[in-house]
């Protein structure tokens, strides 16, 4: 059957016209529309919440996969119910959809549109979804005035050709019912599946918390029953050194992270408390982490000081589990009498530094602001960090700007995406890059007045990626791309990132280094050298 039903979706998608691709200018494109035709023959728009929560992840082969929920209704045992189903379309490397109709992963009544689910991409280019849904509810199902309240986790892999490679229905544990959270980690060939569970009548509550499955490329569980992970919500994977990965979560002590083998051994012996403030939010991943490149973390997130103050702390977390920013972190503002919040952050293991971005509600002003760090915890700005925008409440009317995120480019540069809000949903998204010495080098404004939810972004040496639900119906309704090369450009040359990709790997090798002032060093010096590689180039670095 699903053989079939991939087939059907290939046939179809080879006979259909390539109805979308990269933008080629300023202008998103839509791949997965919102309008309608109404029984009148008139377009109407399908509203807010048919298209929402996109999720996107980028393949080995520079593929990417979109994921998203739609709200809606199906008939169970006679029944009218609502259902919110999730959908995956697959976008070659010119943004052109490969499946005519998205797949719609799971048709059984969900939670909500809002329940977290997960997108991961496994290392053959297949995709990972994780969802939870009331599928053992549904035999039952009689009464449209009563929602189903017990939901299932689970997961599925579906290839590149559209095959459901773990079943229709996935992996499912039944025996956990009462789960909205979920989420996936691919690490090496094994995916990490996790979910939270709130206990049922008959259980106590130490049946509540977060579970962890590990499952082969075959879809088979590692462990005979999943494993309990501890009380918290938080729970977030970051890979380590040697197969190993960090888990993140966090205690009425603060801030934690533990470094897990495969088989959930604990590597440092002990967990790691990173910082003794705790998340002060509604957020389910809140701890903004990314990995140092060298088997370590680099963390952000909101600590809360009181209802209408908060402050970024930071930490930088090396793979032995010591702290380079101290036992209790550092504030990215470094005062605490502001309103800070949104954290995001971005490491640099080329230049070992961090970039982390937020939002900062001060006295008559709100700001998008930076502060970078070096690895060690030496703030590289000024204290107080780098402005990148900032309103007044005299122009503002009360709004100001919707935080995304940052991301690292090779030689020390980096990306920042916000939002710039005029209105209640009218806004424009703005990118910019910064060279190493925080001068802007990009400035571009994406849109007028578009009503922008769920903006999720890629940060790539050769592009930037954006991936959002649009609910303007004069704009470009549904899930909308984006892409733009750092220096402003449209089109990427995929031909020369394969021809420098297929290069031997020694030919990237050092071999001599320079002054810039041209004098040749034995070993490369303190500060800027140039590098002149085995394949004839010369590049900067920083040492």
């Amino acid at each position: 059957m699903k053989k079939l039903y991939s087939l059907l979706l290939l046939a179809l998608a080879a006979v259909a016209p390539a109805h979308a691709q990269w933008n080629t200018n300023a202008t998103p494109v839509c791949i997965y529309s919102t309008t309608y035709v109404d029984d009148n023959g008139q377009t109407k728009q399908g509203g807010d919440y048919y298209a929402c929560s996109p999720l996107v992840a980028r393949t080995p082969d520079k593929k990417t996969w979109i994921s998203w929920k739609t709200w809606g209704h199906k008939m169970v045992n006679g029944v009218r119910a609502s259902a919110v189903r999730t959908y995956l379309q697959l976008l070659d490397r010119d943004g052109v959809p490969q499946f005519s109709e998205p797949i719609m992963v799971n048709d059984h009544i969900t939670p909500s549109w809002w329940s977290k689910y997960g997108l991961c991409v496994a290392p053959d280019g297949s995709a990972i979804v994780t969802v939870s849904d009331a599928r053992l509810e549904e035999s039952s199902y009689t009464n449209p005035d009563n929602s189903p309240q017990f939901f299932t986790p689970a997961i599925y892999k579906i290839d590149q050709e559209g095959n459901f490679l773990w079943g229709l229905d996935g992996v499912e544990f039944t025996q956990f019912i009462n789960s909205g959270y979920t989420n996936a980690y691919v690490l090496g060939d094994d995916t990490y599946f996790l979910f939270f569970s709130q206990a049922d009548a008959d259980q106590d509550d130490s049946a509540t918390g977060m579970y962890m499955m590990r499952i082969d490329g075959d879809g088979v569980p590692a462990w005979s029953e999943p494993r309990k992970m501890g009380s918290s919500l938080r729970g977030q994977i970051l890979p380590s050194l040697n197969g190993d990965f960090l888990y993140f979560d966090d205690t009425p002590d603060g801030a934690r992270v533990h470094r897990f083998d495969r088989d959930l051994n604990e590597v440092w012996g002990d967990p790691v408390i990173y910082d003794e403030y705790a998340y002060g939010g509604y957020e389910m991943n809140h701890y903004r982490i990314v990995s140092d490149g060298n088997g370590g973390a680099c963390v952000a997130f909101q600590r809360f000081m009181g209802q209408f103050s908060h402050n970024i702390r930071v930490q930088h977390i090396n793979e032995d589990g010591s702290l380079g920013f101290g036992l209790s972190g550092l504030d990215a503002y470094n005062a605490e009498e502001y309103d800070h919040a949104y954290p995001s952050i971005a490491a640099n293991p080329e230049t070992q530094e961090i970039v982390v971005q937020y939002a900062s509600q001060l006295a008559g002003a709100g700001e998008v602001r930076h502060q970078k760090f070096s690895f060690d915890g030496d703030y590289l700005y000024d204290e107080k960090g780098m402005t990148v925008a900032s309103k007044s409440d005299a122009t503002s009317n009360g709004y100001y700007f919707g935080l995304t995120g940052v991301g690292a480019l090779p030689g020390g540069s980096w990306v920042a995406i916000y939002r710039d809000l005029a209105a209640w949903g009218k806004e424009s998204i703005m990118i910019r890059v910064y060279d190493k010495d925080g001068n802007r080098t990009l400035n571009r404004t994406i849109g007028r007045e578009l009503n922008v939810s769920d903006l999720q972004y890629v940060v790539e040496p050769e592009a930037i990626y954006l991936f959002y639900r649009e609910g303007n119906s004069a704009k470009n309704p549904g899930i909308n791309i984006f892409r733009i090369t750092p220096d402003g450009k449209y089109d990427v040359d995929y031909d020369a990132i394969d021809a420098i990709s297929t290069l031997p790997a020694d030919s990237q090798a050092p071999t001599q280094y320079y002054t810039l002032d041209g004098k040749q060093l034995a070993q490369p010096q303190h500060g800027l050298n140039l590098v002149r590689r085995a394949d004839g180039t010369v590049v900067k670095q920083l040492r």
